[in-house]
């Protein structure tokens, strides 16, 4: 039976996708998204994401006119906002490509979320969990599962709100060792957050992700591109301040599903 190695996507809004087109709508060979209200696992393909309720229902999707917080109370997950550009297609191709191996995508992320929101007990730790353990059991009828791996970008609103460096190692560190015992979680690597309040709380959460990295074996950067795409228009949504557009969100998959898939060789 042929291996599948299972991939969480987990984060606030940039991994969510909030994106301005859909640039490429291409199926990825050797990958799959894992879709649980419907329990299929369906070609991997952008538009990624499921919009899913606190009662782990099928949500809606968010749309520009909603500017009153219902989608953000209504769902616990989001699908890439507007049916746009997401990087898990992207990452997805260049881990295929570097291992051979197939690749299933889980979703499980939402905009505007502090860490605390996906801490154990919480509704978002919930589904993270829900879902990996639905996309395994679904998995294994065509599959011998492999490594189980988690791609994590989130940290933006923890620096609105000004979380300390000491409080997000220690959340995150609580946060990987759960998913480690509940889901026998190998890596969690992180997409290094980028400058989005563009002052020292910025620093406080980037050097929390630099230094779990270098402390913890279980910690692995994928990338810190974001520091780079950041200085320049070409790669940042002109319609939403400190979000990657299409060909942000591309290049960063590309880096960081590579970077995984030198680890799982």
């Amino acid at each position: 039976m042929k291996k599948a190695d299972i991939i969480i996507f987990g984060g606030q809004s940039n991994m969510q996708g909030q994106t301005e087109c859909l640039s490429e709508n291409e199926v990825v060979a050797n990958a799959f998204e894992y879709r649980y209200c419907s329990d299929t696992l369906k070609p991997l393909q952008n538009p990624v994401g499921e919009d899913i309720r606190p009662d782990f229902t099928e949500g809606y999707a968010y749309e520009k006119t909603m500017r009153d917080g219902r989608w953000h109370r209504d769902n616990i997950t989001g699908s890439s906002c507007y049916g746009f550009t997401n990087m898990v297609p992207s990452f997805c191709r260049a881990y295929t490509k570097e291992t051979g191996n197939t690749a299933i995508a889980v979703h499980a992320a939402k905009g505007s979320t502090v860490i605390a929101q996906w801490m154990p007990g919480t509704l978002g730790y919930n589904i993270i969990v829900k879902k990996t353990l639905a996309a395994i059991e679904k998995a294994k009828e065509e599959f011998e599962i492999g490594h189980i791996y988690l791609a994590w970008l989130q940290g933006e609103s923890d620096a609105i709100y000004c979380s300390t460096k000491a409080y997000y190692k220690e959340a995150i560190t609580i946060l990987k060792n759960s998913l480690k015992k509940d889901l026998g979680l190998e890596k969690f690597g992180i997409v290094r957050v980028g400058h989005f309040v563009r002052d020292e709380r910025d620093d406080e959460i980037i050097n929390a992700q630099e230094e779990v990295c270098v402390e913890d074996n279980d910690f692995v950067m994928l990338t810190r591109l974001t520091a780079e795409l950041e200085q320049t228009t070409e790669y940042m949504n002109p319609e939403a301040r400190g979000h990657y557009n299409a060909k942000g969100q591309e290049k960063l998959g590309n880096e960081a599903g590579t970077a995984l898939a030198k680890l799982a060789k």
